[in-house]
């Protein structure tokens, strides 16, 4: 069994056109349950070698250890940057892996309006998610034991019944986008008690970081070890883009008829 973390950074909801945060990324860890405990251990003891004060459920936010805020106010730029290359250097000790995608916010809002008008805005992490997932499968199908994952994200209410709603979908589609090594039931958990949910944080936010550069957002000296240090957890694979963006289309139409039909 592997344990498949989920988390996303750059979300701002329905709203596609902030300026500030034009790319939504969501991430998967992929952690193989024989080092789960080992990595928790780790990831404490990171956290604690640098500041004691943080040791448990104090919450490792990725933007606040970025800039210096929350939990980190009055924390020294190096040794919040000292805790994010710990971190990500112990996910490479451990094998683990990240697939992530990153979503251009004001092109996706384009394709919705050339789809389905000006009125319909579908969360970028209902699109986002199906394309993690496969590669996720893929993966995981790519293994010599072919071993199950279980995908586990913080209690986001906003995203529990799409998450839930596309894990049981593509489990039982006959199509491309079918998941065959996926549990059916996904988990949510509290971020503040899950070290490796934290983590997937972190990549979330310099995978993030990364996507913005190559659409020519100004670039901070900051990032750059970060993203260096991700580099090597990436797993790439083959996206269906143009089977998922069929399947948006397909639910959104459906979704429409149901509600006309209910008008009727």
């Amino acid at each position: 069994m592997y344990l498949v973390y989920l988390d996303e950074s750059g979300n701002t909801g329905n709203n596609l056109l902030d300026g500030e945060q034009p790319v939504f990324v969501l991430a998967a860890l992929i952690v193989p349950e024989q080092v789960w405990q080992g990595l928790e251990r780790d990831l404490e003891q990171a956290v604690t070698s640098y500041v004691p004060a943080l040791a448990g459920e104090h919450e490792i936010h990725a933007m606040d250890l970025r800039a210096g805020r929350g939990i980190f106010k009055g924390i020294p730029v190096a040794t919040r940057l000292a805790i994010r290359d710990t971190w990500l250097w112990i996910a490479q000790q451990h094998g683990l892996r990240v697939v992530y995608r990153a979503i251009e916010k004001r092109r996706y809002q384009a394709w919705l309006h050339r789809e389905f008008g000006t009125g319909i805005i579908i969360n970028p992490h209902v699109a986002a998610f199906p394309l993690v997932a496969g590669v996720v499968d893929d993966y995981l199908n790519s293994l010599p034991e072919r071993p199950l994952g279980m995908f586990i994200s913080d209690e986001n209410k906003e995203i529990v019944s799409d998450v839930e709603k596309s894990i049981r979908f593509l489990r039982g589609s006959v199509g491309n986008l079918r998941l065959n090594r996926i549990v059916e039931k996904g988990f949510f958990i509290d971020s503040r008690k899950s070290r490796p949910l934290q983590l997937c944080d972190v990549a979330a936010l310099w995978a993030r970081k990364k996507e913005e550069r190559l659409i020519g957002r100004p670039s901070k000296t900051v990032d750059d070890v970060g993203i260096e240090l991700l580099d090597p957890l990436i797993a790439r694979g083959n996206e269906k883009m143009v089977d998922v963006l069929a399947w948006l289309a397909e639910q959104q139409k459906g979704s429409t008829a149901q509600k006309n039909s209910g008008q009727g």
